[in-house]
């Protein structure tokens, strides 16, 4: 059995803070700590102070004292000390200490974090500090000595340990965020009193971008001199699991020899990514290696990955130890969610059906309409996705190799989506000869087909259609699978239906589902009182819906993206993401357009022709993955190219998903 890793911390006096350490420290490590004196009590944190504190003697009288213990690594805890004297200065101390100490390796905060920066490949860099303009020009000299371009800087000029251990971790993630830029690849914070430990996902959430704090840098490079692949979950990108090049190699034949070829995971490479952590925008894979996600878990997860909201919601329920409870009870929080969703949505939609996922919320919604009404046809449109189990399959249009199933129920009649307001007109008159006949159940439209290709319907349609429907005795069915929790620019796309007024309809059924519970299986079918408090105890249910821990999650991001308007973040998203592609590829061959409504963008591949190009939409799709851009599959044809950001994607993201699918369509061809 092997003894844990041995790193000797020398620590400067105080030990205001080592609590801060101990959450960086992950399993299988012994972290021995000795004391020097350094920064003391009452003197000043200037340039003075620091040049004093980083004087060899004191340190290296405490890091004999580890001789003893035989450690494998020394790790210095003082930054302002370890980067004051200029390059080299922190090589001299480690060399000297690794002497004392007898170990074979040693580091310090301006080491470790010149190791982290390069490690998560970032050079660009902004800077937060608690220290003066001269100590903090000091550690950009430092940085910019091994070759980093510090963009941002923002300081504190505090001045004593005490005052800079006093703070919480999140007055310094508030402090970071003044400091951040949006050409900076990364964030530094200086200093090893700052405590960082638990806000770094939201930090790098909101920032768009990796933090690196000196005291997270300590650790991680002396874990990683003593021979170990230090990850740890919440604690930033620096700690994210890597998985060995063997073994992601063994993972990736394991999926190819036993994974159902009816799945989607092979459609742009034989060896897709396999992602281990997430933070906001940004994906992680067994190598290291950061992706962009414009894909957003096909559109689920709306705020980003690892949401500091969702993912406490998701604790809480999980630590009450109720996280399943079958269809024939209930815990609080699924009420409370019900009663939220009650109070955004119309009076009319105020009773719900919980189900698992947005196919199964279809279906639901298929059975409420036959019960309510007696009737068992249907229509729906062209371009429609609705699910892929069989009744939803009936009312989606392209079935694609679905074809040989033949005949599906329940009998549906598909009409034209109209994109024109001479369509618009056409269609209304047809969709009226259609509801005469009055055996039409109920009609289901998405108010923007997505899975079609970002299509967004004539002004005016949807209200022609819900007057239609009204006249003739048949419900609306609206799938806001996609469309619903702020993506289009309001809460739920039903409230654009009318570009012109500006003006909403209220349907009488409404589908919701992906990113109702935040990334995890959950969706709902809300509906008038009648027709769903109207048929018969459990003649539609199922196990595992809208389980706790699922609902838990969907109420806080109910409660952010009505708290933080992330809605009208969905409208700036979309008009940054329509001019950043424009810029980087309209001119470009093969770019065919970019549809869409907020914060979800279609970009058209054609071929010279001017004909929907899939081949070449796969290719661009590949380099993009290649370069680190996750996008979605979508259009008629399979030739758009979905751009479906969380909601919190910052600026600086948008503009480098835009560079990467311009370097794309160059690269592609």
């Amino acid at each position: 059995m092997t003894r844990p890793q041995r790193i000797a911390f020398i620590w400067p006096n105080d030990g205001l803070n080592d609590d801060e350490f101990w959450a960086y420290v992950p399993p299988g490590v012994s972290w021995l700590t000795t004391r020097y004196p350094g920064t003391l009590e009452g003197h000043g944190l200037d340039r003075e102070t620091f040049l004093a504190s980083a004087e060899l003697g004191p340190m290296i009288a405490a890091a004999r004292l580890m001789r003893p213990l035989r450690p494998d690594v020394v790790a210095l805890g003082d930054h302002a000390g370890s980067f004051i004297k200029g390059i080299g200065g922190d090589e001299a101390q480690a060399a000297a200490l690794a002497e004392a100490a007898g170990a074979p390796h040693a580091t310090t905060p301006a080491t470790a974090m010149v190791a982290a920066l390069r490690h998560l490949n970032a050079r660009r860099i902004a800077v937060t500090s608690p220290y003066d303009r001269e100590v903090t020009d000091a550690g950009i000299a430092f940085l910019e000595a091994h070759g980093f371009e510090v963009v941002a800087v923002e300081r504190e000029s505090l001045t004593d340990e005490h005052e800079i251990a006093s703070r919480d971790a999140w007055a310094w993630r508030d402090l970071a965020l003044k400091a951040d830029h949006r050409e900076a690849e990364a964030i530094a914070l200086f200093g090893c009193g700052i405590r960082t430990a638990g806000m770094l996902p939201d930090l790098e959430m909101a920032a768009g971008k990796p933090a690196v704090p000196a005291t997270a840098a300590l650790v991680w490079h002396a874990c990683s001199l003593a021979g170990m692949r230090p990850s740890k979950p919440g604690l930033g990108r620096l700690f994210a699991p890597l998985v060995p090049e063997f073994e992601t190699q063994h993972l990736h034949h394991a999926l190819g020899l036993h994974l159902s070829t009816g799945t989607k995971s092979f459609a742009l490479s034989r060896t897709p990514p396999l992602f281990v952590s997430g933070a906001g925008t940004w994906l992680t894979d067994t190598q290291g290696r950061h992706y962009l996600d414009f894909a957003c878990g096909s559109g689920t997860t709306v705020l980003g990955h690892g949401h500091p909201a969702v993912m406490r919601a998701i604790r809480e329920q999980l630590d009450s130890g109720v996280t399943h409870l079958g269809p024939h009870f209930h815990a609080p929080v699924q009420i409370r969610l019900m009663e939220r969703l009650a109070s955004v949505l119309p009076s009319e939609l105020g009773v719900f059906h919980p189900v698992t996922n947005g196919t199964e919320a279809v279906e639901a919604a298929l059975k409420a309409a036959i019960h309510a009404t007696g009737r068992r046809r249907f229509i729906a449109f062209a371009g429609a996705y609705h699910g892929r189990t069989l009744g939803s399959l009936a009312l989606s249009h392209a079935r694609g190799s679905n074809a040989v199933l033949g005949t599906l129920v329940p009998d549906t009649t598909h009409l034209p989506y109209p994109l024109t307001a001479e369509n618009a007109s056409h269609l209304t008159a047809r969709l009226g000869e259609e509801l005469a006949r009055g055996d039409v159940a109920a009609v289901i439209a998405e108010p923007v087909q997505a899975t079609a290709g970002m299509r967004v319907p004539a002004p005016g349609w949807l209200h022609a259609v819900r007057k239609a429907t009204e006249k003739a005795g048949t419900l609306l069915i609206m799938d806001e699978v996609f469309t619903g929790y702020g993506r289009t620019g309001r809460l739920f796309g039903f409230e654009w239906s009318d570009e012109v007024s500006r003006t909403g309809i209220v349907p009488d059924l409404l589908v919701l589902g992906k990113a109702a519970s935040g990334g995890i299986p959950g969706a709902i079918l809300a509906g008038r009182r009648d027709i769903l408090q109207g048929w018969k105890p459990g003649v539609q249910s199922s196990t595992f819906q809208m389980h706790p821990v699922s609902a838990a999650a969907s109420l806080a991001v109910l409660e952010e993206l009505i708290g933080h308007d992330y809605p009208a973040r969905a409208l700036a998203a979309g008009e940054r993401m329509r001019a950043a592609i424009g810029a980087e590829a309209a001119h470009l061959p093969g770019f065919g357009g970019i549809s869409g409504v907020g914060a979800m963008i279609g970009v058209a591949v054609t071929d010279p022709a001017g004909d929907p190009d899939q081949e070449l939409t796969r290719a661009i799709r590949a380099k993009a993955l290649g370069e680190g851009l996750i996008t979605w599959e979508c259009g008629t044809h399979g030739h758009v190219i979905g751009l479906v950001p969380p909601l919190t994607v910052s600026d600086g993201e948008i503009d480098r998903a835009a560079g990467i699918l311009g370097l794309a369509f160059r690269r592609a061809r």
